[in-house]
């Protein structure tokens, strides 16, 4: 009946405890997590961005499910890939991880809004730097949304809407140039046709006079011919007709008449 007690109270035991074997395991594990942040963190703030991201990596694979650990990642993956010494692929790619990473805790709102209002701080920042003032505003505003007291994030977003105001009144004053830019070329345009039509209606009537005197200079040269070849032909017949005159004269003195010879 002892031995039954026995067994039974082990028993006991093992179900309200459970196996401690796994519970000293979760313990190491969180511990050895926490000392790679801390690692990370140290070679972080000394701009030892790459073996910060490696511990980073390593707290990872202790708990992968760490937000610290994901949000440090995401952190030191955003500087490899700004480093304006590194325009590679590589640096552009871990750019683009980072953010992802960072996407990843700004989704975290209800579970860890501190780290997910950061993220969303951060993400604010790249597209500022990219020129993208929409996505930066956006984000800005989730951050305080999460973080109403973040001042660092309320000067940014004021700082981001007064540069759409900026680019926006660039924007209106390009578009007005270029309007009275198309006026202006409109109207040279028309000027140039009106000028060109008008040389071209001068130089038609300068053609058109140049033609008439001409004309009009060829006109006497060649009735000039003409006058004398015709008064040269008229001289010509009247020659002609004295001779006949003449001739006639004799054969009626001979004859009587003058007769015409026919060959059969």
């Amino acid at each position: 009946m002892r031995r039954v007690l026995m067994t039974a109270l082990v028993m006991l035991v093992v179900c309200l405890f459970g196996n401690t074997d796994l519970h000293a395991e979760k313990v190491e594990s969180n511990r050895k997590e926490r000392n790679f942040i801390k690692e990370g963190n140290k070679l972080y703030n000394e701009g030892r961005y790459r073996a910060a991201y490696q511990q980073y990596i390593e707290a990872l694979k202790e708990n992968p499910n760490s937000a610290a650990a994901r949000y440090n990642l995401g952190l030191s993956q955003i500087r490899l890939g700004t480093n304006p010494s590194d325009t590679t692929q590589s640096a552009k790619d871990m750019l683009t991880n980072g953010c992802k990473t960072m996407e990843q805790i700004a989704q975290m709102g209800r579970e860890k809004p501190e780290l997910a209002a950061r993220a969303n701080y951060n993400l604010g920042n790249v597209a500022f730097e990219s020129q993208d003032f929409g996505k930066a505003l956006n984000y800005y505003k989730q951050s305080l949304r999460l973080n109403p007291d973040d001042e660092a994030a309320r000067r940014n977003l004021r700082i981001t809407q007064l540069k759409m105001q900026n680019q926006d009144q660039n924007q209106d004053q390009n578009k007005d140039q270029n309007k009275d830019q198309d006026k202006d070329q409109e109207q040279n345009q028309d000027q140039n046709k009106d000028q060109n039509q008008d040389q071209n209606q001068d130089q038609n009537k300068d053609q058109q006079q140049n033609q008439n005197q001409n004309q009009q200079q060829q006109q006497p040269d060649i009735n000039q011919q003409t006058a004398d070849q015709i008064l040269k032909a008229m001289e010509n017949k009247e020659n002609q007709t004295r001779a006949r005159v003449a001739t006639g004269n004799q054969g009626d003195k001979s004859t009587g008449r003058n007769r015409s010879r026919k060959n059969w």
